[in-house]
């Protein structure tokens, strides 16, 4: 019997520069094949070269973005007889893509919406709209990651709820578990950790969705005897990073118990979550939030805005 190939189509993927972008897609990918599913990753190959240039939204960056993606899709053509389906990740590009291809090929499309492209339907223009729907509407089967993404998927567009399946990426057990006491005890010195301070940790990109504001914002109303017995990590990267660091240097009490730390691969994450005393997920919109499902998974409680998917953790 001939195993099942799937081309998986998407605009990030993890790569030497950025190796935790989209990691997500990546886990799937290792679980397909896992399960003797042939995947191969069609992704933009920009992400070769830059580090984060989702962070840019001009029009000369989108162009040279979108260019290379466009030009590397090409490299799909001449395998496409191999493939039994076409897995396209996000509604813009790799979705509408996909259905494009379909339309020559008759390669089944499984469309995998993880929800960021959604929540910008409503404010999009009535291009966007009209982009996103074609595409939602000529794939053969979509996946979301949560319930809300459904409901909101079906509200916004014309799609049959029957062919909406709620999946969740999930997270990988083997990467993100508890830690012993004695583990915990050695990485709080590594971090310079005193064993009086609770811990909160926010992993996320530093960008307005992400809510490190709302954070900060919080913490700024603590009076100063409460806010010097908290340590704050902040596990991020984004364009509003400088941001950040200006208004934790101007604000008194700040700069002694909050710190900021590179965004990590998942094997040096699972410490941060296990050190932490509380996760925070501040966000404004959320179609998940793996994040919270990693902490989680180290025994570590989270608090998190009540939005998008993160009340399903429930």
């Amino acid at each position: 019997m001939n195993k099942l190939r799937i081309a998986i189509i998407c605009n990030s993927y993890p790569t030497k520069k950025n190796k935790s972008n989209q990691i997500f897609i990546k886990n799937i990918k290792n679980e397909l094949e896992k399960n003797s599913v042939n995947c191969d990753v069609y992704y933009n190959k920009i992400y070769d070269l830059w580090f984060n240039p989702t962070a840019y939204k001009n029009v000369a960056s989108t162009v040279i973005k979108y260019t290379f993606f466009f030009t590397g899709l090409f490299s799909i053509i001449g395998k496409l007889k191999s493939y039994n389906i076409l897995n396209p990740h996000g509604v813009m590009f790799s979705g509408f893509s996909a259905v494009i291809i379909k339309r020559f090929s008759k390669i089944p499309v499984i469309l995998f919406i993880h929800g960021g492209d959604l929540n910008l339907y409503n404010s999009s223009s009535a291009l966007y709209r009209k982009i996103y729907d074609f595409t939602v509407l000529h794939s053969d089967r979509v996946i979301v990651n949560s319930l809300d993404i459904k409901n909101k998927l079906i509200l916004y567009t014309r799609i049959n709820g029957k062919n909406v399946e709620i999946v969740s990426p999930g997270i990988s057990l083997e990467n993100f578990y508890p830690l012993q006491k004695e583990q915990i005890e050695f990485f709080k010195e590594k971090y310079n950790i005193l064993k009086n301070k609770v811990v909160i940790l926010f992993v996320g990109n530093a960008i307005k969705r992400k809510g490190i504001d709302i954070l900060l914002d919080a913490l700024s109303e603590l009076k100063a005897h409460y806010l010097s017995q908290l340590n704050v990590i902040l596990c991020t990267d984004g364009p509003e990073l400088e941001q950040v660091k200006n208004r934790i240097i101007s604000t008194p009490g700040f700069s002694k118990s909050i710190k900021i730390l590179d965004k990590m691969e998942q094997s040096k994450l699972n410490v941060l979550y296990n050190i932490a005393d509380i996760f925070v997920l501040p966000s404004r919109q959320e179609p998940l939030g793996l994040v919270g499902l990693e902490a989680l998974a180290t025994g570590t409680p989270v608090i998190g805005s009540r939005v998008g998917g993160i009340p399903e953790y429930n």
